[in-house]
């Protein structure tokens, strides 16, 4: 049913006027999938599909831990020669670094977040609203200013933009202020991801 409903999507985005494509997002731990990654990997050689690979993150009551972490440069070191995946650009502010199978005929991509090994917070140009109306300015630190509450208190527009300001302001630079995947795992001051939304 999976596989059956990536092709119908695949095709149904390939004919619009303006072609999109079916994201397909794999979050890779040790002992679970880390040996299907070559599977997913050719899933973009008739597909337009962007697979992308996400390394594990630390969130409240997900269990993370060092020992089940795959890097960026474990799963390159996985795919890159075997499969002789070539380097492609990556859009301005973008948080996935592309690649591509060697083929020029292949139809998809492959891109890896890197979010824990190797960030791109420098770049991030992101804000998140929560379906409960927090706005958080990172999406690892605990720091949540709550623009629902504004706007029941009836706030200008003029306010509104000082408080995401002062919003983006109180933003650390490097991973909500934890400085590693370790220490925002050992603060374990954050929302699960279910209930921030992605």
């Amino acid at each position: 049913k999976v596989m059956d409903s990536i092709y119908k999507a695949s095709d149904l985005l390939g004919n619009q006027e303006q072609p999109g494509r079916v994201k397909i997002n794999c979050v890779v731990m040790k002992d679970c999938n880390d040996t299907e990654l070559h599977d997913f990997v050719m899933l973009t050689k008739d597909l337009p599909v962007d697979v992308r690979f996400i390394e594990w993150m630390p969130f409240n009551d997900n269990g993370w831990n060092s020992n089940r972490f795959v890097s960026y440069q474990e799963m390159l070191n996985m795919l890159v020669e075997p499969l002789q995946l070539e380097r492609i650009s990556d859009g301005p502010n973008d948080t996935t670094k592309w690649w591509k199978l060697p083929s020029s005929s292949s139809q998809g991509r492959i891109g890896f977040i890197t979010s824990m090994s190797n960030h791109f917070c420098s770049t991030c140009n992101r804000l998140r609203l929560t379906a409960d109306g927090q706005i958080k300015v990172c999406l690892f630190g605990s720091s949540e200013l709550s623009l629902r509450d504004a706007l029941r208190m009836g706030v200008s527009t003029t306010q509104m933009d000082k408080l995401i300001h002062y919003a983006l302001s109180k933003k650390h630079y490097k991973l909500g202020g934890h400085g590693s995947a370790q220490g925002i795992a050992n603060a374990n001051d954050n929302r699960p991801m279910t209930l921030i939304g992605g």
